[in-house]
């Protein structure tokens, strides 16, 4: 057996049914061995950064590995904004590299490179990943590959990437002779007592759940649904645990709903379930978002403590706690939190028209949640970065079973249309929707060309309004309304209705609210669109700072 063929019988054993990548000199024999598995298919994007996008949101959606494949020097370049992407969200996946011949690479004479597309990617790659490795010596690879499944996958999961030159990719090897690998770290070892957290939410009148994407990353959705429903807590969230649980108010942070903001402020214990407090949640001045006791649950313990110095630590697998929890709850009382239910809720309907802002054409969030009840059950919806993710995510009303994908940690434009792909390659039978602006779809445009090629029913929605919005809000705000790159002689958009017809895709308008009606056999079908929503180009967004009265008026004390 040759390496290649160890990798892809790896691969396969890990159910791994496809493999997202652009074609390279370098990586011909491993693409060869994975088709020849019958049981991989390889996805091939029209660029680099598409295929590490696609491996995020296939891994995000199945819940197993995301693979993407890049050959050597530029195509493992441009695989670097997907691999921070992924690990600084979490995901589970794996990136390999074909290499230049070892004899190349291996080469200590000092010149900056000794063959063609010779590239040292794994120090580029080792700050931003979980782990990174050259493989050099042939006898190696069940050790790196077992390592590197299990970095991705353990404790706070992340991206790994390995590198394998050409020649090592055809050397043979005895897979009964490898050496494998045997982990030795513990994660989330701090221990749990669930009678100090008991007696906090009793001793609690305006408790809080803030559930994060660790929930989902852990596997406890389930777990967590019952949590909830038994203790009878409020539940907000971050953007990227907005789609665990139906019944929440909404997500907070810096563009959040207003009642979930509101509830963080006026909360007496916060419960923190998965999240790691970043700056867009909990703002400049932590103090001001919340003056709660909080615990801190989270499987990473560097996120422990890192903004809030007083907060309880429980440093262990989310399952676990949840579980512990639950035994727990079912042999104690708690109390009655009706009225704090109805407290958040009255925020939630009086201060929802805080982000309809736009009395100039269509309203983006109005246009969002009339599209949310002709969605299926199933639907996964995936967002951009911009203005345009921030609307999607007010007016996003899960119901369970539906998947709302976000790039946070980076908050790369251009994530959502390949991501779309890799959603719909997870789970074909679904209803997939791709929101974005006019900015975010032009940067990797070139990935119309899979989805009318295969005809991927996704329904492409681009909030169009020949700018970068956010951008011109900023500028705006601190930049006297210096529009640089954001005016309109210097940044627009093509015509997307040629551009639909250019890739063989459908194309609808969204003129006015009513015409949103007019989606339902398009949401129905499995047909790829482009849906324009054109909006006027300084379409605003609410955010926490403009809030300040409504946040002081709502002030609860004592």
């Amino acid at each position: 057996m040759n390496v290649a063929q160890y990798v892809a019988n790896f691969l396969v054993d890990k159910g791994v049914a496809h493999v997202f990548g652009y074609q390279g000199g370098a990586i011909l024999k491993l693409v060869d061995e994975f088709v020849a598995t019958g049981k991989i298919e390889f996805i091939q994007n029209y660029h680099e950064q598409g295929s590490a996008f696609c491996a995020d949101a296939y891994s995000r959606v199945t819940g197993n590995l995301g693979v993407a494949l890049a050959t050597s020097g530029p195509g493992a370049t441009n695989l670097m904004t997907g691999i921070v992407n992924a690990n600084l969200d979490s995901i589970p996946t794996l990136f390999i590299t074909g290499q230049d011949y070892k004899a190349n690479i291996t080469k200590k004479n000092g010149a900056r490179q000794n063959g063609f597309q010779d590239l040292d990617i794994v120090s580029i790659a080792k700050p931003v990943t979980k782990y990174s490795s050259l493989v050099v010596d042939p006898k190696t690879i069940r050790y790196e590959l077992e390592k590197a499944y299990y970095c991705a996958t353990q404790g706070r999961p992340g991206a790994v990437l390995l590198d394998i030159p050409i020649d090592i990719q055809f050397a043979e090897i005895d897979p009964k002779a490898l050496k494998g690998f045997t982990p030795t770290e513990a994660f989330g070892n701090s221990g749990i007592d669930v009678s100090r957290v008991i007696q906090l939410m009793q001793e609690a009148a305006r408790p809080l759940i803030l559930v994060g994407g660790g929930v989902r990353l852990s596997g406890a959705e389930e777990a967590f649904y019952q949590f909830a429903k038994q203790s009878n807590i409020p539940v907000i969230s971050t953007l990227n645990g907005l789609d665990v649980f139906e019944g929440g108010y909404g997500f907070a942070g810096l563009y959040g709903n207003t009642a979930a903001n509101l509830a963080a402020q006026n909360a007496d214990l916060l419960i923190v379930l998965g999240a790691r407090l970043g700056q867009r949640q909990v703002g400049k001045v932590p103090e001001r978002y919340t003056m709660a006791r909080i615990i801190h649950v989270d499987i990473d313990s560097a996120e422990l403590k890192r903004v809030f110095p007083d907060e309880l630590i429980i440093n262990v697998h989310l399952e676990t706690f949840i579980t512990e929890m639950l035994s727990a709850l079912s042999k104690e009382n708690l109390p009655d939190y009706s009225l704090w239910h109805e407290t958040i809720s009255s925020w939630k309907e009086k201060y929802h028209v805080n982000a309809l802002l736009n009395d100039v054409g269509l309203d983006p969030v109005r246009v969002v949640e009339k599209m949310m009840p002709l969605t299926s059950t199933n639907a996964i919806f995936v967002n951009d970065v911009g203005q345009n993710q921030m609307w999607v995510s007010q007016a996003f009303q899960v119901k369970k079973g539906q998947r709302l994908l976000n790039s946070v940690g980076l908050g790369s434009m251009g994530f959502s249309l390949p991501a779309a792909i890799g959603a719909k390659f997870a789970k074909p039978e679904h209803l997939v929707l791709s929101f974005t602006g006019d900015g975010g779809l032009q940067i990797n445009v070139q990935e119309l060309m899979l989805i009318g090629m295969r005809q991927l029913g996704i329904k492409i929605v681009v909030f169009n309004n020949n700018t970068l919005g956010m951008i011109r809000e900023v500028q705006i705000r601190y930049y006297n309304a210096n529009y640089h790159g954001a005016n309109p002689f210097e940044f627009g958009c093509v015509d997307l209705k040629m551009l639909a017809q250019t890739y063989g895709l459908g194309y609808r308008r969204i003129g006015a609210l009513e015409d949103v009606d007019s989606l339902r056999d398009v949401f129905s079908d499995d047909l790829p669109y482009i849906i324009e929503v054109p909006i006027a180009l300084d379409s605003k967004l609410t955010n926490r700072y403009d809030e300040a009265d409504c946040f002081e008026a709502e002030r609860i004390h004592g």
